[in-house]
Order: structure tokens, then C-alpha cells, then sequence
């Protein structure tokens, strides 16, 4: 998307047989001085007359540059063509949503991005990217609901695109921020057993289930959507939601009002609850890295995954039996 633009500026130096040709004079081959960059331009031709010859020496006195006639001809140098590379003005406001967006000014990026997409004649790949970044955008400020309306309009403007192939890519990164759109609403969803009762606990457990499976699912279909750096990363959050579900369930304080029989019947379920977390996280994080070394993926995520793993491993061993 970047185009060319060529133009001959103040420093081109052509070749002086033009000059000759649109004068008509009759010429004999002669010296040429090139001219350098900065320096004027000296045309010096010279025909079998004596007075040219003369007249010849004393200009070329007067400009300091005398040679002798016996000297060797110059090579002509021919500078090139200044070539200005201009940006893209599609590019360009990309680029500048993603500096305001690492830049911290996320409101700006997403309203640049929003009149992006909003562009008349804008390609559909390119609308759809707008919508996705812009999607991002939103999610991270906590506009999930209308991070998720502009995803799925994405996802269905590549279904529907078929003036051009579309990457893989583009498709599993709109699947992949679905899916931390449902993660940050399981993440916000507590559960706490001494502060709420069995009815109260049992919803938030199943609200808490229902979001972590919303999010799986969309990072299950940007793994199949077949790209190995995003199905990486999709691959490290499900195992990820696995981990903190089991860090939150074990380390939550027993519900009140048990005694010493119900509070080691509750922690002996509780284990075997939080064993089968520990479990899905671990095949999760190593199917993640099969993926990663099919695909040859080299991402933040596959060291990520690869230290996950070992760490709950080595918790499934260290964990008590029973």
C-alpha cells in the first residue's frame, strides 16, 4: 500500500547530447565535466577551429578548471531520479491508532479507527481490520458488549469476502479477542463460599462455568482457524482460565457454620473438583505446544505455555492423595 513517486529535481544531471541536438551546432567529440552535486554545470565541447581552441582555454582559465588538451576524456555521471515513497493514507491512520494505542489514548484510537471503517470505498479487508482493531479497543476499555457486535460484524465480513483470499490470521484474531471478551467476564465473576450461601454460590459457580466455556469456544475456533501464532495464544488462555479457576477454588475459605466433619467432607470434594482443573490445564498447555512446534510458532505465549505447564505438573505431583 505504499506508492511511488518519482520526480527529477534541482540535482539531475542529463546527458548534454540533448543540448547539442536542440541547438543544431556541429560538434566534434571533446571533454564533458561532469557536475557534482551543488556545482553549475559546465558543457564543454570543442570543434577543429583555432579560435574555439582559444576561446576554450581562456573559459576554462576563468573558471579555475584548466586542462590540457592532451588530457583524457571524463566520464559523464548521471545522478538518479530522487524517489519519493509516500505512505498510504489508509496505512498511515492504522499506524496512528496503533501509536495512540500503545501511547495509552485508547478513546482516541478507537474513534480514529470507528471513522476508518466508516471510510466510503474502503476495501473490505481493510474495513474489516478496522473493525477488529477498533474492537480491541473497546474490549480493553470495558465495552465487551460493543466490542463483540464490531468482532462479529468482522467475522462476517471475511465470510462473505470473495474478491480476495483472506488470511487465516484475520479471522482467528477476531475469534481470539471474542474470546477475552468472555475471559475478563469470567475473571470478574468471584466466588466466595464464606460470604454467600449454597444457592447463591452454586449460581456464581454456574455463571462463572458458563463464561469460562463461552470464552474456550472462541478460542477453540481461532486454533482451527488453522494460523499457529494466534491458536498459540488462544491455546495458553484456555489452559490459563483452567489454572485460575483452580488457584480461586482451593484458596476460597470454606463456607460458615461447618463443623469439624462437614468442613473435611467439603475440602475432600473440593480437591477432587480442583484435581480435574488442574488436569485440563495440563493437557491443554501441552497440546498448545504441539501446536507451536507443527506450526513453528515463536510467540510470547509458547515460553509462556512451556512454564505453565511445568508449574502444574509439578502442583498435580505435589498435590495430597485421597
Amino acid at each position: 500500500m505504499i506508492a511511488s513517486h518519482f520526480s527529477a529535481g534541482a540535482n539531475c544531471n542529463f546527458s548534454p547530447r540533448r543540448r547539442e541536438e536542440r541547438e543544431g551546432a556541429r560538434r566534434i567529440p571533446g571533454r564533458v565535466q561532469s557536475n557534482p552535486p551543488g556545482s553549475s554545470r559546465i558543457f564543454a565541447s570543442f570543434a577543429p577551429s583555432r579560435w574555439d581552441f582559444a576561446f576554450a582555454a581562456v573559459a576554462l582559465a576563468a573558471i579555475g578548471c584548466a586542462h590540457a588538451s592532451t588530457a583524457p576524456a571524463q566520464k559523464v555521471v548521471f545522478t538518479e531520479p530522487e524517489i519519493v515513497v509516500a505512505e498510504d493514507p489508509v496505512a498511515a491512520e492504522f499506524r496512528i491508532a496503533k501509536e495512540e494505542h500503545d501511547s495509552g489514548k485508547i478513546a482516541e484510537a478507537a474513534r480514529r479507527l470507528h471513522d476508518l471503517a466508516a471510510r466510503p470505498g474502503l476495501p473490505v479487508l481493510q474495513r474489516a481490520s478496522a473493525l477488529v482493531q477498533e474492537s480491541v479497543c473497546r474490549i480493553e476499555s470495558g465495552s465487551r458488549a460493543e466490542g463483540e457486535i464490531l468482532l462479529r460484524a468482522a467475522l462476517e465480513l471475511y465470510a462473505n469476502d470473495r474478491d480476495e483470499p483472506v488470511d487465516p490470521a484475520l479471522p482467528a484474531q477476531a475469534e481470539f479477542w471474542l474470546g477475552e471478551a468472555f475471559r475478563a467476564a469470567f475473571r470478574e465473576e468471584k466466588l466466595d463460599p464464606s460470604a454467600m450461601d449454597a444457592q447463591a454460590l452454586a449460581s456464581a459457580l454456574e455463571q462463572k462455568a458458563q463464561f469460562l466455556l463461552s470464552a474456550q469456544g472462541h478460542f477453540l475456533r481461532c486454533i482451527r482457524r488453522g494460523d499457529g501464532e494466534w491458536a498459540t495464544a488462544a491455546g495458553y488462555r484456555i489452559g490459563e482460565m483452567y489454572e485460575e479457576l483452580y488457584a480461586e477454588m482451593s484458596s476460597a475459605p470454606p463456607p460458615h457454620g461447618l463443623d469439624q466433619d462437614q468442613r473435611a467432607l467439603y475440602q475432600g470434594e473440593l480437591r477432587g473438583k480442583v484435581k480435574n482443573l488442574v488436569a485440563k490445564a495440563i493437557r491443554m498447555y501441552e497440546e498448545t505446544l504441539e501446536v507451536a512446534q507443527r506450526t513453528g510458532a515463536t510467540n510470547d505465549y509458547v515460553q509462556k505455555t512451556a512454564e505453565a505447564l511445568e508449574r502444574m505438573r509439578k502442583l498435580l505431583l505435589d498435590a495430597p492423595r485421597g
